[in-house]
């Protein structure tokens, strides 16, 4: 069976609820087992739902019906510039053939107050975790000084991603146009978006599309919600804070790689020793790392089959 796919985090879910309940955009449904309808305290218990059995966080009746206002266009799923999904009660006609996702991002972008909502913390986190750390033994390049930025390789839809960047500066996941055709990704598999993304230079550049698509790098499987870009890029794919956060993600630009918490240990996946390109144009690199190395390499981007 396909897993469902939703463009909001679980932990945000809780939170969503509230607004719509508040907004009286949604009823809650009719009680089938009113003796659990108190014991809100049990870890299982669904405040959709009023029973015990499914967290919020997991209830893909309620998460279907966020959807559903979506597509409607009753709301708009928003992300603030902390990469924090929330949502926008909207008014006024809308088209109810299309999906609705307006975003802000960017550490210099101000989100309106008045669409904000509260986060409220996931109470999925596991308790105890191994903690993560980084020793000169496992440096991957030695002691060598560098400057390079982290990227890594990766699999989408059975075929390999070379130069995907990993950039804790970056507010959302990019994936630009090309890399989507090149995937052979249809573009009427993007769900609408009104965002426009600033990056360091004051430039901006509208999104095209929104999609979610399973990223695979080693055993790691993650379901990332990329912003797809018209514009030419040194890499191939972005990985910002959503994706880092979401997968408990701790990276080291100076060791080369970065390590995640799965199942009591900690795994890690080395980058791609191979320094990305120079970019043609710095519309969208958010990082300063990234900048110092535009100005020393001067390296065309190769085009292949496999992204190289």
């Amino acid at each position: 069976m396909q897993a469902r796919e939703y463009l909001f985090l679980d932990s945000d879910v809780p939170g969503i609820l509230n607004d719509l309940l508040e907004a009286n955009l949604i009823d809650l449904p009719e009680m089938k087992r009113p003796d659990e309808a108190e014991r809100k305290d049990d870890p299982k218990y669904c405040k959709y739902h009023r029973l015990v059995g499914h967290t919020i966080q997991y209830c893909f009746v309620f998460k279907d019906k966020v959807m559903q206002l979506a597509r409607q266009g009753k709301i708009s799923l928003e992300e603030d510039s902390a990469a924090t999904n929330v949502i926008t009660i909207k008014s006024g006609y809308v088209d109810d053939n299309k999906d609705s996702c307006n975003a802000t991002h960017g550490d210099n972008i101000t989100s309106n107050e008045d669409t904000l909502f509260e986060k409220e913390d996931s109470s999925d986190t596991d308790d105890c975790m191994s903690t993560i750390t980084f020793t000169d033994e496992d440096l991957l390049l030695g002691s060598k000084l560098h400057n390079r930025p982290l990227s890594v390789a990766g699999y989408v839809r059975e075929q390999k991603v070379n130069r995907i960047l990993i950039d804790g500066r970056s507010a959302v996941n990019i994936l630009p146009l090309r890399i989507l055709k090149e995937l052979e990704i249809p573009i009427d598999e993007l769900s609408n978006s009104c965002l426009m993304i600033q990056g360091f230079n004051q430039g901006e550049q509208m999104v095209v599309g929104i999609i979610r698509m399973q990223l695979t790098m080693e055993d790691m499987v993650s379901s990332t919600l990329f912003h797809v870009i018209d514009a030419k890029t040194s890499y191939n794919m972005l990985l910002g804070r959503p994706w880092l956060h979401e997968n408990a993600v701790v990276l080291s630009t100076w060791h080369q790689y970065f390590k995640y918490y799965r199942n009591g240990i900690v795994k890690k996946v080395l980058g791609d020793n191979k320094p990305l390109p120079k970019l043609s144009h710095t519309l969208l690199m958010l990082s300063t790392i990234l900048k110092m190395l535009t100005r020393e390499r001067n390296i065309a981007p190769q085009r292949a089959k496999v992204m190289q």
